[in-house]
């Protein structure tokens, strides 16, 4: 095959996976099971790796010997994108980012404060005293859940400050 057209189809090959990648945020990675012989370095996000697999396919097609006689960077770049399209297929379906656990935390407080408000108003309009009863019920256990992710949060602050 012509080098020209492998390196177009390759070429083709990683914008796709970009697109993919785009498309779903280019989430932060905290954990990959690449093999350690696949790529050089270590990257927070597939956008690292994808910039990776940029920069031997620019090799490759600058290089002046031809792909036939160095089959084993070809395969490589190959199972570099297999295993890139991999990890794409399995992140969670309909979640844009995988989140550290302090943006999470942050997003269960902003979540946690809204019901807070919520509940809030509902007790000040409530009619009835059972209602009103019940309401003041369940607003106080969610302000001790937000209590509780606050406290949390800290916690996540003050041990991310330690190491």
């Amino acid at each position: 095959m012509n080098q020209k057209v492998v390196i177009n189809q390759l070429r083709k090959l990683l914008e796709h996976l970009s697109y993919q990648v785009k498309r779903l945020g280019n989430p932060r990675l905290k954990t990959l099971g690449f093999e350690r012989r696949l790529f050089k370095n270590y990257h927070s996000t597939l956008d690292g790796y994808l910039q990776e697999c940029a920069d031997t396919l620019n090799k490759l097609e600058h290089n002046d010997l031809s792909l036939s006689s160095h089959p084993w960077q070809l395969e490589h770049l190959v199972e570099q994108c297999q295993a890139i399209q991999k990890v794409i297929y399995t992140l969670p379906a309909g979640k844009k980012q995988l989140l550290t656990p302090q943006e999470e935390l942050a997003g269960y407080e902003r979540r946690l404060l809204k019901m807070v408000a919520d509940l809030e108003h509902q007790v000040a309009t409530a009619t009835g005293f059972q209602e009103q009863q019940q309401l003041l019920s369940t607003l106080e256990i969610t302000q001790q859940r937000l209590m509780r992710c606050q406290t949390a949060q800290k916690d996540y602050s003050w041990k991310k400050s330690v190491t």
